[in-house]
């Protein structure tokens, strides 16, 4: 009997530890359109725990994001953390495929796998990172979760040798124009 319920005990603990499936969100809503969540400005709060759980840094970034006749993407990025460091990337995002896009930047090495399933993109990549006086590379796997009212929740793990090295939590926010009503009332 003992051994009945370690065996249950050990397979409950492995299917806690399984990992999300971008599957996992196809039903769920609003439905995410790249195109039209990033398209105009963002605004973006987040911090940086290390492997142990401890927040080392803070940020707010500023997004613009803008897609061409194509359906090629550009975001702009600018992030400015707690230890008034600023930070500049430019993402470009290709179609390839449906719900598939390609994700390029000058400090990600190759190229970024970016999945869209109902409310959540799931991005996997490696990024380049300094580290003293050096880079590292470091792999992501980022999800972005639409929440209805137009809030975007960002979890990104960082991995090393395959060990989590860093996790990143992310709040984006649209910077939504006034309100119609708003509008109308102070031009009456």
């Amino acid at each position: 009997m003992k051994k009945v319920v370690i065996a249950v005990v050990v397979f409950g603990m492995l299917a806690g530890c399984s990992s999300m499936r971008i599957e996992d969100f196809s039903d769920e809503k609003p439905e995410l359109v790249l195109e039209e969540y990033f398209e105009g400005r963002l605004t973006a709060y987040g911090l940086i725990k290390n492997r142990r759980g401890r927040i080392t840094s803070s940020f707010r970034a500023d997004f613009i994001g803008s897609w061409d006749e194509d359906g090629i993407g550009t975001l702009d990025e600018v992030f400015v953390y707690n230890d008034g460091t600023v930070q500049e990337r430019v993402w470009t995002f290709a179609p390839a495929g449906e719900n598939r896009y390609i994700g390029t930047a000058p400090d990600i090495v190759g190229e970024a796998d970016m999945t869209v399933k109902g409310n959540t993109l799931r991005m996997d990549y490696v990024i380049r990172v300094p580290y003293g006086n050096r880079t590292i590379d470091l792999s992501v796997e980022d999800w972005l979760h639409l929440q209805p009212d137009g809030v975007m929740l960002n979890h990104s793990y960082m991995r090393k040798f395959g060990v989590r090295v860093a996790e990143l939590v992310v709040t984006i926010i649209r910077d939504f124009p006034d309100a119609p009503e708003e509008e109308e009332a102070t031009h009456e």
